[in-house]
């Protein structure tokens, strides 16, 4: 990443788009400091999590959830399980009002019915809705999807992006990579196109999308776009 900067505001919905590898995943992944950036400033409610001590930092993340492209569900542990866990190991919830909001989530994106079912007798794509209610479960300030439709067979991507665009439509705050060009036109508020790890082009997407600036951006779209 070369000089990223970037303002997020509450309730926008940020799309980024661009090639295989070209700092997206990496650029979200330093938002939560999965990756810890080499220099520079992540600022959250005033905080800045790059110089922040560890307690501060810990306590500054739980305001900030992420679906990853895998799944990343216990295969041992029951769909229930999975959405509860975070909640009462890190928030310190009782286990009835974990399981409520559980239920409330996990029916949000029509998941309830499986509830007592195990991660391996679940479609990719209903994995990744229980991901996401385990997000929504800790009530986040701010979700970062890192490609979350990637892994998912092309019958399944419509369902997870229906989702997103349900708890878009909620009033949350959200940081997508995504392939999905349709979405990025359709819920975000802000597309930006990076290449070779700086933000090549940023703006609505009507302005990112139909009125391109950049030659480089024209012709990644004109590859993607069909």
């Amino acid at each position: 990443l070369k000089g990223v900067d970037l303002t997020v505001r509450k309730g926008e919905v940020i799309a980024i788009i661009g090639p295989s590898g070209c700092g997206k995943s990496t650029f979200i992944r330093c938002l939560n400091l999965l990756e810890e950036p080499d220099c520079g400033k992540i600022v959250y409610k005033g905080t800045d999590l790059v110089s922040a001590d560890k307690k501060t930092r810990s306590e500054t993340l739980k305001d900030i959830g992420m679906v990853f492209q895998q799944f990343n569900l216990f295969p041992h542990k029951t769909v229930m399980d999975n959405v509860t866990m975070a909640p009462q190991l890190v928030s310190k919830m009782s286990k009835e009002d974990a399981e409520a909001k559980a239920e409330k989530y996990l029916k949000l994106v029509g998941m309830d019915h499986k509830k007592n079912s195990y991660p391996t007798n679940l479609s990719g794509g209903q994995q990744q809705r229980v991901s996401i209610a385990r997000t929504l479960c800790m009530e986040p300030e701010l979700i970062l999807f890192d490609e979350p439709t990637s892994a998912l067979d092309p019958e399944m991507v419509h369902d997870v992006l229906d989702i997103m665009k349900e708890v878009a439509m909620e009033g949350m705050t959200m940081v997508v990579v995504t392939h999905e060009m349709g979405f990025a036109k359709e819920v975000g508020t802000r597309v930006l196109f990076v290449d070779h790890g700086t933000i090549l082009e940023e703006g609505t997407p009507e302005e990112v999308f139909d009125h391109t600036r950049e030659e480089r951006t024209k012709n990644f779209l004109s590859k993607v776009l069909k």
